[in-house]
């Protein structure tokens, strides 16, 4: 399949691996509000690409989703209602309920570079 974006360049495939191994900022999300536990918060994620008009905005421009907030798919023995319940709407619900929820594209970006530059220094 290709993308609007072609292949990543060295330092936008660095982003993308360090991004996928968590924390999925929807649920970072939810741990900041004080409405999930640090427990369940999901590492090892997707990459989502944020988009302007149906068209990526580059490889830069992504954070990492869980595949519950990515794609509406239940983690491991959770139904959908549970699945709602405890980690709220799914990017597949629509993207203003999303983004209501946890925040802009530009704010998810955000908090993805400021995870990516902690572990970093760490």
């Amino acid at each position: 399949m290709q993308h609007s974006t072609g292949t990543p360049t060295a330092a936008e495939a660095a982003r993308i691996e360090a991004a996928k191994a968590g924390p999925c900022m929807a649920c970072l999300s939810l741990l900041l509000a004080g409405l999930l536990d640090a427990g369940l918060v999901v590492y090892g994620c997707d990459y989502n690409h944020a988009k302007s008009g149906n068209v990526r905005r580059g490889h830069m421009f992504g954070y990492a989703l869980c595949t519950w907030h990515h794609r509406r798919h239940p983690i491991e023995g959770n139904t959908f209602a549970t699945m709602r319940e405890v980690y709220g709407p799914s990017l597949l619900d629509g993207s203003r309920v999303f983004h209501e929820t946890y925040g802009t594209d530009d704010d998810l970006i955000e908090q993805q570079t400021y995870v990516i530059e902690q572990r970093r220094a760490a």
